[in-house]
């Protein structure tokens, strides 16, 4: 029975009880009362109390934290599925070990035949930074695509391209439409380096991007380029790293004993004099002008010591050139080597034989350099186009055995060209001739820490002029040597010496008078 039910009974009845026993009635009645109240009390101070907590700072904020971690957690989910689908990855190696040069990727999006490149590798045991690049190019151009092939699977799969043993881990190139191929071993694609203290050769850097696309430009360009330097006059040695920065862009260079010879061969794309010690005779004097009269290109080199060489001479001139006297010193700090004034760096002249060197930050230098002129009342079948020059603070230094650099009565003011183009076009026939004045300008150690590599391919390129050339430099594993001229040496020196010092002197004189002060 309910409450309720069981107070009416007591009120119907209370007739039947005496008043001692109403009394205990009621007092029974006013305690069913009471935990009536209670529990209506207590069921409203509970929903009260949910109510109260839902609508607490606490619990709005625990909410809204919450929803914005889901909403973080989908975004992310979300982008990790994107980058996932579309393969979008960012390269944070400081060298660029997984990216292609912006030169490369403009190359190959202009070649017109299809080409595979094979990746020969076991399925599994892929050397990932190998694998990446190749997918590079894969992935910027639709001429080129990527293909693994395991070698084991298919021993003789390579054979029915080219005749090279073949290695694990290795590249092999094809043109799809001519079946030309270049095989890349995986070697080749390593910069060793000797050690002198453990005897043993360390890998510094690789070259992937390089030799890939040395291969693409091999099996894209049938005719490729011959490039002959003379030899038999004492020249200055051609060293290995002139010689495998052509053969990276698939030009071959072969010597030229030029004092034997009746003529110049007839497959020589651009003949090069590295600065001789002995003049050329008269025969050949005239052989390489027929050469260039033919349609020929030449590269001279030269020095101070071929300024009485009357015939070397003689075909510079021929082409409205003239060398003057000594050897240049530079008067601006800010173009030459730190406390080599004579080891110039020279500024870059607009043209496309300098191309990219404005953008590269890395200088050119002229050890020892001659300064040229240009003649007076030459033939209009000429056209000269300077390269690079000194400023006018540089000057030519007449006594060769002087033992000081500083600039001495007599000597000859600047400014002077240090490389020079000269183009003569005659009866529809045009030959070029490009001169420069220092010995070392592509000694090897030249080419490896300046620019004066990409001055060399640069030259050589627009000489050949047909086939566009690329030479990607390797990347290596450690920090190449930063490049900083006499101006640049001494601002830093100031700053870091004297500045700098005093800035943290200052400081501590101020920070110790305020103190005392206090």
């Amino acid at each position: 029975m309910s409450d309720m039910n069981r107070k009416k009974d007591i009120n119907n009845d209370i007739k039947e009880f005496s008043e001692p026993e109403i009394d205990v009635l009621n007092d029974i009645d006013k305690h069913i009362d009471d935990n009536n109240d209670d529990k209506h009390v207590n069921k409203e101070g509970v929903f009260y109390s949910i109510k109260e907590s839902l609508s607490r700072r606490n619990f709005r904020s625990a909410a809204y934290v919450s929803l914005i971690s889901a909403v973080v957690i989908g975004l992310v989910i979300l982008v990790n599925l994107i980058i996932t689908e579309f393969d979008l990855k960012i390269d944070l190696s400081k060298q660029g070990f997984y990216t292609l040069s912006e030169e490369t990727k403009e190359y190959i999006k202009k070649i017109e035949d299809d080409v595979t490149i094979y990746y020969l590798i076991e399925a599994g045991n892929e050397t990932p930074m190998f694998h990446k690049i190749g997918q590079k190019f894969d992935s910027i151009s639709d001429r080129i695509s990527l293909v693994q092939k395991d070698p084991i699977q298919y021993p003789n799969f390579a054979s029915e391209y080219v005749d090279d043993e073949i290695g694990l881990n290795s590249f092999l190139v094809v043109n799809n439409r001519t079946n030309r191929a270049k095989y890349v071993d995986n070697s080749e694609m390593l910069v060793k380096e000797f050690n002198q203290q453990t005897f043993q050769y360390n890998t510094i850097g690789v070259d992937i991007e390089g030799k890939l696309l040395s291969a693409i430009q091999y099996v894209t360009n049938p005719d490729l380029p011959v490039i002959y330097y003379t030899v038999g006059h004492e020249e200055y040695e051609i060293g290995s790293l002139f010689k495998d920065t052509f053969d990276r862009i698939n030009i071959t260079t072969s010597p030229l004993q030029t004092l034997t010879l009746d003529q110049i061969p007839e497959d020589c794309d651009v003949l090069v004099i590295n600065c001789p010690s002995i003049d050329f005779s008269d025969s050949e004097k005239e052989m390489i002008k027929d050469y260039m009269a033919a349609g020929g290109n030449a590269v001279i080199v030269m020095d101070y010591r071929a300024q009485d060489f009357r015939n070397l001479n003689s075909l510079i001139n021929y082409y409205g050139i003239q060398m003057e006297k000594g050897y240049i010193c530079e008067g601006d700090s800010n173009n030459h080597v730190p406390l080599y004034p004579h080891y110039i760096v020279p500024n870059i002249l607009n043209h496309k034989m300098t191309g990219g060197l404005s953008t590269s930050n890395r200088l050119v230098v002229t050890p020892v350099a001659s300064g040229l002129t240009i003649m007076d009342n030459v033939r209009s079948s000429l056209s000269i186009e300077p390269l690079i020059e000194t400023t006018d603070k540089a000057y030519s230094k007449l006594d060769i055995n002087s033992t000081t650099l500083l600039k001495e009565e007599g000597d000859i003011d600047g400014p002077f060209y240090v490389g020079v183009l000269a183009t003569d076009t005659y009866n529809g026939i045009t030959s070029n001739m490009v001169i420069y004045t220092s010995s070392m300008i592509f000694d090897d150690s030249m080419l490896s820490e300046f620019g004066n590599h990409i001055l060399l391919v640069n030259t050589i390129g627009n000489l050949v002029g047909e086939i566009e050339y690329i030479s990607v430099r390797p990347r290596y594993l450690f920090p190449e040597p930063l490049n900083i001229t006499q101006k640049s040496l001494t601002y830093w020196s100031a700053l870091t010496i004297i500045v700098l010092p005093i800035l943290v002197l200052s400081t501590g004189i101020v920070i110790v008078v305020r103190r005392r002060k206090r």
